[in-house]
């Protein structure tokens, strides 16, 4: 049980540093070995401090993953802008997918959360029920950029599906199961990417 006599800022501090020591030893020996004591361990705490803050490793999964979700999602705070081009407002939201995989520690823990849920199906079915659509804020763009007349989109979903799937295909899966690239190396293809997504919808 959480000290009630414990101000909520310290509180907070200790969730933040178990969840990165979660990440450290999750990175380090892989989920399904990370047991709670290594974690309290990497994260300079006792045991007893981490079941304070977490009942299990999949609670303390859940939120690491909600954490890192929410971190994706400021970048993803996009709204039309009919002042700018639509290749720089595509862009910004490449670049928000692409905040999974373009630091080395985003990347080493984008690959265990990606080997986790390839292994567990279940846990991406309850993940999935906990958060809202995925591509909302793409899909709202997308709507607002069909009624400014600048694209044709019969289908936001689908469109915002079929850009997502661009990206994931040509950048984020290969550096996830492949040598990662650096950001400059990303840029030629994300820009194709763009083009090609736009010859179908620009109107």
């Amino acid at each position: 049980m959480k000290n009630i006599n414990e101000p909520s800022d310290n509180l907070s501090k200790k969730r933040e540093a178990i969840m990165d020591g979660a990440i450290k030893a999750f990175v380090i020996e892989g989920y399904e070995k990370a047991s709670m004591d290594r974690i309290a361990q990497h994260a300079g705490v006792s045991k007893r401090t981490v079941y304070n803050h977490f009942s299990n490793k999949d609670d303390l999964f859940q939120a690491i993953f909600q954490r890192f979700l929410s971190e994706q999602e400021l970048l993803k705070d996009i709204h039309y802008d009919p002042t700018k081009t639509l290749e720089e407002q595509l862009t910004l939201f490449a670049d928000a997918e692409l905040f999974l995989i373009n630091d080395p520690s985003r990347l080493a823990l984008s690959k265990v959360l990606t080997t986790v849920f390839l292994q567990d199906l279940e846990l991406v079915t309850e993940t999935k029920a906990k958060y809202g659509p995925p591509h909302a804020n793409l899909v709202a763009w997308l709507k607002a950029a069909d009624e400014d007349g600048r694209m044709e989109i019969p289908d936001a979903n689908l469109a915002a599906q079929i850009y997502h799937a661009m990206i994931e295909g040509a950048l984020t899966w290969p550096s996830l199961f492949q040598q990662p690239q650096t950001k400059e190396q990303f840029i030629p293809l994300k820009e194709e990417m763009i083009k090609t997504y736009l010859y179908r919808f620009r109107k």
